[in-house]
């Protein structure tokens, strides 16, 4: 009995060796073998928080799934793991998951992550955004179809900076302030808080936010296949219910909030609750319904930066707002 018990024992500890952090977390700490497991992708970024308190707050209330979240670095992995089938669902940059769904992804967008939430940040050699008219620059986006490279293209718009004398480039955000510091770029539009982390370093400074550049624009949002939908809707309704709650968890509880999610983040609590409270909306999680306003606002500014050769004629495609609406 006693040897039986020690391989037991040898069999589960050698399996923990194997698993992720998050599917450690899951296997481990949150056993629980009845119910459906649903994989859910994200990244290090301040619009996947209402994830983070789904798994740190209300994981032990969820009734009918158990959530398993995996992390990535790169979205051309989240964009993989989605097309696999490896997730039911992913939080994910919004022109992205309408790239996708309008290249014919079997998928909607259920939820709006957040709102607004991102800044510019500019090296500290270019004293104002007027001064990239003076000399060739790179600047730096998360992904060619990112709200990151809309606001750009916006803000080189409203100033009159031609196209022609910035260079965009693609970059992971975790890369960009040391890119920023050795001098490789001269600045970048990204999901916060990697901008107030950059200048929490002093690696430059904050040209502009998200509120300056387009007022209350969506920001990431959460994608989910068909298959999903059609088949687990009891499930995906659970999960829209907790997002939501997340959310305004966070809006009501900015320092907790922050706290909790510094995995999520990869910046310090006191970084991000700055982003949460200094202006207020500087990102918001409490309007979460994807609205037909916010898919044709976005699929315009596309078509304008010529990513998109013209309007889809069946913009009803990209989203299912059936769940948040129900939640809200």
């Amino acid at each position: 009995m006693k040897l039986k018990f020690i391989f037991i024992l040898s069999v589960i500890t050698l399996s923990g060796l194997f698993l992720t952090k998050e599917q450690w977390y899951a296997h481990f700490t949150h056993p629980a073998p009845n119910k459906l497991l649903v994989n859910i992708g994200r990244l290090i970024c301040g619009g996947h928080l209402p994830l983070a308190i789904v798994e740190k707050k209300y994981y032990a209330s969820l009734q009918s799934f158990q959530l398993n979240t995996i992390q990535n670095h790169h979205w051309d992995d989240v964009v993989a793991n989605m097309q696999s089938g490896k997730l039911a669902g992913t939080f994910i940059l919004s022109p992205l998951a309408m790239q996708l769904i309008n290249e014919g992804f079997p998928g909607k967008i259920v939820l709006k992550a957040d709102t607004n939430g991102n800044g510019f940040v500019l090296s500290h050699k270019i004293k104002t955004i007027n001064d990239l008219k003076k000399q060739k620059t790179i600047l730096a986006v998360p992904h060619l179809y990112s709200q990151h490279h809309v606001l750009l293209h916006m803000i080189l718009q409203q100033h009159k900076i031609s196209a022609d004398i910035a260079n965009i480039v693609s970059m992971p955000p975790r890369d960009m302030i040391l890119s920023l510091q050795r001098g490789e770029i001269d600045g970048f539009v990204v999901g916060e808080p990697e901008g107030q982390r950059a200048i929490s370093v002093n690696a430059g400074w904050m040209a502009a936010i998200s509120p300056d550049i387009w007022p209350n624009h969506m920001d990431h949002v959460f994608m989910v296949t068909d298959n999903f939908i059609q088949q687990h809707p009891v499930q995906l309704q659970e999960l829209i219910n907790t997002l939501v709650k997340a959310g305004q968890f966070i809006e009501q509880n900015p320092h907790d909030a922050a706290t909790m999610g510094e995995d999520y983040t990869g910046a310090p609590a006191a970084v991000f609750e700055y982003v949460l409270t200094t202006p207020p909306n500087w990102i918001n999680y409490s309007d979460m319904i994807p609205s037909d306003t916010d898919i044709n606002a976005m699929a315009d500014k596309l078509v304008n930066m010529k990513l998109w050769s013209q309007r889809p004629t069946d913009m009803a495609k990209f989203t299912d707002t059936r769940f948040v609406e129900q939640a809200n």
